[in-house]
């Protein structure tokens, strides 16, 4: 694999500057193109059309779900997310994949990925820990996904572990896997690509990989490259969110951080200005940072309600509730019906 064109730093090739990740949309895209299967059949029932999900492009989750829905009828394929996990390649990733490609050990190249997670959008939330004896990836949902869950998790894993061996030229091992959804009639698939202890029907899902591979060197590793691209990363990160209203910003500080609905005084610490500015940058957009606290609620207890089977009291807990008859009173309040009955 190599730098695309670009300027030199001591002969190696950087990556362009303008260069931008694929967006999710449009990798889907992509690869369904390389299976014979038009656009516009995997975007049916999204009024999207295709020159609208090129270069940077933030779909709404009812598109994901109708996307992913469209593939897996299309193909015929109940375990399309690992064979597209597999089909990802670093160039995919664009600046941030160039970043990733230079560093000197997998540990620095998982860190770019998720100081730059922005530029990897995902439709899973994968959280970390890492210590001595362990590196485990809880994944949860950015959005609920209902019966594409496996899907997504599929894809993920898949593609993380195809990466792993991109980079450092060995092969890359899951050590066990423990997934918050039944397991599916036929194992073959699963056990053909991970090969390692499952445990379905859990009440997380987590991945597990051996900590002493972080230190597995890179192959094109490059000091003066990564600096070069990391900063790179820094400058289009900054681009994105600038091209973003602040109200965007709000919403998706709250979607990716279930549970916490902060003051308007602790968003504006997050954001790195002062509760002054943020209250007048919104006026200014005509919303108020009330208003987006109600409309994200809102939305996502929909989502929950209609598909999960998390319980009232859950929901009201992802929601910032302290109390599940708030979220009750709440959800009456928006939608004049009682939530039984919604659901």
């Amino acid at each position: 694999m190599s730098f695309p064109a670009g300027p030199t730093v001591n002969g190696a090739k950087t990556a362009k500057s303008s260069l931008l990740a694929v967006n999710r949309v449009a990798f889907y895209l992509a690869r369904m193109g390389a299976r014979g299967i038009p656009a516009g059949q995997v975007l049916a029932g999204t009024e999207l059309q295709p020159e609208q999900v090129q270069g940077v492009f933030r779909g709404t989750p009812a598109h994901y779900r109708t996307i992913i829905a469209n593939m897996l009828r299309l193909t015929g394929d109940p375990f399309l997310g690992i064979a597209l996990g597999d089909e990802f390649r670093i160039s995919d990733f664009g600046v941030l994949g160039y970043a990733i490609l230079s560093s000197a050990t997998l540990r620095q190249s998982r860190s770019v990925m998720a100081e730059y997670y922005t530029l990897n959008e995902h439709i899973i939330r994968p959280d970390v820990t890492i210590d001595e004896r362990r590196w485990c990836i809880e994944i949860s949902e950015t959005f609920p996904l209902g019966r594409h869950l496996p899907f997504a998790v599929e894809e993920y894993v898949s593609r993380a572990t195809a990466l792993a061996c991109t980079l450092t030229n060995q092969p890359f091992p899951v050590k066990s896997l423990h997934l918050a959804y039944a397991a599916p009639a036929d194992l073959t698939a699963y056990r053909r690509r991970f090969d390692c202890p499952m445990y379905f029907d859990q009440p997380k899902t987590l991945v597990h990989f051996d900590v002493a591979r972080l230190e597995t060197p890179i192959s094109l590793a490059n000091e003066e490259v990564f600096r070069v691209c990391e900063r790179q990363c820094h400058l289009t990160a900054d681009r994105i969110a600038g091209g973003s209203s602040l109200a965007t910003q709000i919403r998706d500080a709250l979607i990716g951080a279930p549970g916490e609905f902060p003051t308007m005084d602790a968003m504006a610490q997050r954001l790195k200005t002062t509760p002054r500015t943020l209250r007048r940058r919104l006026v200014g957009e005509g919303i108020s940072y009330q208003k987006i606290l109600d409309e994200t609620r809102k939305d996502l207890a929909r989502q929950y309600l209609e598909y999960t089977r998390l319980t009232p009291k859950e929901i009201a807990f992802l929601l910032g509730y302290s109390d599940v008859s708030n979220f009750r009173r709440a959800f009456r309040s928006w939608t004049g019906r009682r939530i039984s009955d919604y659901r």
